[in-house]
């Protein structure tokens, strides 16, 4: 008993500080976590031009291709999807750190509706589909004046049919904000 009692209040400090410690250190790696991914969206209602990070950017267009369609053979579509492309308008405003205009992610996300959120990485890097797809499917770091890109999505053929769709763009060294757009 007199060892607890001599050293109570140091057991007393271990028992506060080591939690405090523990929490501390995990809120720190959590806060990293989150400043690294697209986490704070900056929202463009449909036909909307957005500034964010070193460009003006604007859907241009929306089109909806059928696996079961002419063109959705072609492109040799999975059964029971649809190819949804969509055309960005990006006008750089600047350069990134190094001098260049920035690069970017495309994503497309369907929410709302009552289902669970999902989302579609860009699928028009030439490995999922066949037939010809377009000549820019991403941000470009060697364009500084305007130009456009085309997104492709495959998704489910139900995707969008109750729930909403946006295209959530993605800038690096903008992160967590990015820019999410309607699509009608």
């Amino acid at each position: 008993m007199g060892w607890l009692r001599r050293n109570g209040r140091a057991l007393l400090a271990v028992l506060v500080l080591l939690p405090v410690t523990v929490g501390i250190m995990f809120a720190n790696q959590w806060i990293r976590y989150f400043e690294e991914w697209p986490s704070r969206p900056v929202n463009a209602a449909v036909g909307e031009t957005l500034e964010y990070g070193n460009a003006r950017w604007r859907i241009e267009s929306t089109a909806r291709v059928s696996a079961d369609s002419a063109a959705g053979r072609e492109r040799d579509l999975p059964a029971g999807t649809d190819l949804i492309s969509v055309t960005v308008e990006v006008d750089p405003t600047g350069t990134g750190p190094d001098g260049v205009p920035d690069l970017c992610t495309a994503r497309l996300e369907e929410s709302g509706g009552g289902t669970v959120t999902r989302s579609w990485s860009n699928g028009s890097r030439g490995a999922l589909l066949g037939g010809a797809g377009p000549l820019l499917t991403s941000c470009s770091s060697d364009l500084s004046t305007r130009y456009s890109f085309e997104a492709e999505f495959v998704v489910p053929a139900e995707a969008g049919e109750s729930s909403s769709l946006t295209v959530n763009i993605a800038v690096p060294g903008f992160l967590p904000e990015y820019g999410r757009f309607a699509l009608d």
